[in-house]
């Protein structure tokens, strides 16, 4: 039986029961415990105003309470309170991760905290009648009056190396850190907290810009080391029109009533559609997905270089996988962008025809299926792509990509049902 601090009993039974307790002042601590107490018995009963005023009170005295704000957060959740429930969340996963349950002891007395690990966060300590469970009568032992269980926790002292119980009411525990599970489901909380955010504030309801584009003819593909790009041929389009953007997240969710992005908010592109989601936006709105010929020609903007802006990539070119960028095998060290993730829609400077972000950020989904060697048999006039086959085409490179993909010429396909936090897209309407 571990060894028990700050009050001695002999015979215990132990209930194992769920109760946080952050870092406090000493003078504060009883009336914490008593707040969490009513908090957590109020939410078992379905009472979440009495929750939510206790956990808020016990915020208020114990304010770097990771468990204290995943309450409140989920709580302000639930009643539709989004904004509140951003801010706290947000609170709570700027503080570190950290493995394992690894706490910071305060005992009265000791001017130093202890190392220690949680091991339960609480034992409810029962005394009962000696001789009953000396003599192993356990019908008698339930027969003895039960007094009020008095909370403990149990800890790992790892100086000491021993498992104890100390008396909640002798202590003070500074959570360091939080789990890496508990983090993971934070972070999928904060996506439908701002999901919600940008279905209630009317985001993207407006109609999107779109840039009048005169058509023409010009020379499309690359004669580099990329045999699907060959040969560059000269491709006459008819006049269309173009979203000036990407679709945003604010657009795409206020028209398909859904938003499948990893990386929220209402002007932030839409990420992780796949080409049927996309194809069924532009359909929605009275457009459709541009063919690749369109997509490249608008790209281009009349200009003949590697890129848009030149032939060569700086950090106010686009968003590609900079020095900030986790994709280790692609990521240009010397080159930082300002973005890790994604950027809000045009953030950088457009194209010599006004469109923005046609080189990063992310991909976009055109209408054509893949045939490698289509440029050898691609009509001269508004060509609409090859027959169909496994893959649907995509243009423009993505932060996830390295800066080659932002090449005009370079070409690139997905199975049409795949989702990936790099893919998006725009739409194109034709000009009667």
């Amino acid at each position: 039986m571990p060894e028990i601090m700050g009050k001695k009993s002999t015979n215990i039974l132990f209930i194992i029961g769920i109760l946080v307790i952050g870092f406090m002042p000493p003078n504060s601590f009883a009336d914490l415990i008593e707040l969490i107490q009513q908090g957590d018995n109020a939410l078992k009963v379905g009472n979440v105003k009495i929750a939510e005023t206790a956990f808020a009170k016990a915020l208020e005295l114990d304010p770097e309470n990771y468990r204290l704000l995943k309450s409140l957060g989920e709580i302000k959740f639930e009643k539709g309170q989004y904004a509140e429930a951003e801010k706290l969340v947000t609170r709570m996963l700027d503080m570190p991760i950290t493995e394992g349950r690894n706490v910071l002891v305060h005992l009265k007395g000791e001017s130093e905290p202890l190392e220690a690990e949680m091991v339960d966060e609480t034992v409810m300590m029962v005394p009962v009648d000696a001789g009953a469970a000396e003599n192993g009568d356990f019908e008698k032992f339930l027969k003895v009056p039960v007094n009020d269980p008095i909370p403990h926790y149990r800890l790992f002292f790892k100086k000491a190396g021993k498992i104890k119980l100390v008396l909640k009411r002798n202590v003070r525990i500074q959570y360091v850190g939080i789990p890496p599970r508990t983090h993971e489901k934070m972070v999928i909380l904060l996506a439908k907290i701002k999901k919600q955010i940008i279905a209630t504030s009317g985001a993207g309801t407006e109609e999107a810009e779109m840039v009048e584009l005169e058509g023409g003819c010009f020379m499309m593909g690359s004669e580099g080391e990329n045999f699907d790009e060959q040969p560059v041929h000269e491709v006459c389009l008819s006049p269309f029109k173009m979203d000036k953007y990407e679709v945003t997240q604010g657009a795409y969710q206020a028209t398909m009533n859904r938003n499948p992005s990893r990386f929220v908010g209402a002007n932030l592109p839409v990420d992780r559609a796949n080409w049927p989601d996309a194809n069924e936006y532009c359909r929605k709105t009275g457009k459709r997905l541009p063919t690749e010929a369109e997509w490249e020609y608008a790209a281009r903007g009349g200009t003949r270089t590697e890129f848009y802006f030149g032939d060569k990539v700086t950090g106010t070119a686009g968003n590609f996988c900079d020095s900030l960028c986790s994709n280790e095998e692609v990521r240009t060290p010397d080159i930082t962008d300002g973005f890790a993730l994604t950027a809000p829609v045009g953030s950088f400077p457009p194209n010599p025809f006004g469109l923005y972000d046609m080189a990063g950020n992310v991909a976009e989904w055109v209408e054509d299926w893949f045939d490698a060697g289509y440029y050898r048999q691609s009509p001269k006039k508004d060509p609409r792509g090859p027959l169909p086959s496994n893959y649907r085409m995509t243009r423009g490179g993505s932060w996830l990509n390295g800066w080659e993909y932002m090449r005009l010429a370079r070409r690139t396909s997905l199975w049409p049902e795949y989702r990936t936090e790099a893919m998006g897209f725009r739409c194109v309407s034709d000009i009667k």
